[in-house]
């Protein structure tokens, strides 16, 4: 008994980690910006932004491209990221350094892409308010940390 025991513990402890469900529409719409999550992001940011200049993979396909920031579809575009860092060793490390999950991570650059090309929108008079259904309080968040927003971007290469 305690050797069936010991054999399905060990099965259990060396198993794969179960796959999550990719992230749609309404895990983006609800994602919610925070200071919590924005201080590893930054920090796993940095990491990755010196693993993508290295690495000569992401010359001919950059981890972040206007296509991907812009995408008309967000939750394909947060899964397709996920699946890039968690199957590049560096990148999974950096985030392993920083505390992030993959999916964390592609959830936090999608809406802080998404809330910036807002606030900037509302800055510039073209928007005279939020959207209804766009989560307000990610623009304010991008408002709040205008800089260090913008500083953070930069360095993943995604500027405008």
């Amino acid at each position: 008994m305690r050797a069936i025991l010991l054999l399905a513990l060990a099965g259990v402890l060396t198993a794969p980690p179960a796959r999550q469900a990719p992230i749609d529409v309404y895990d983006l719409a609800d994602y919610r910006l925070t200071a919590q999550v924005f201080e590893p992001f930054v920090r796993a940011s940095g990491l990755i932004a010196d693993i993508t200049r290295r690495d000569p993979v992401f010359a001919d396909a950059p981890l972040f491209t206007k296509e991907i920031a812009l995408s008309d579809d967000a939750s394909a575009a947060a899964s397709t990221l996920v699946a890039r860092l968690e199957k590049h060793p560096g990148l999974a490390a950096a985030l392993g350094t920083a505390k992030l999950t993959a999916r964390e991570y592609a959830k936090f650059a999608i809406a802080l892409v998404a809330a910036r090309l807002a606030y900037e929108f509302l800055d510039a008079g073209v928007l005279k308010r939020v959207p209804s259904g766009a989560p307000a309080e990610n623009v304010k968040f991008v408002s709040e940390h205008r800089t260090e927003v913008l500083s953070v971007l930069e360095t993943l290469g995604i500027r405008d």
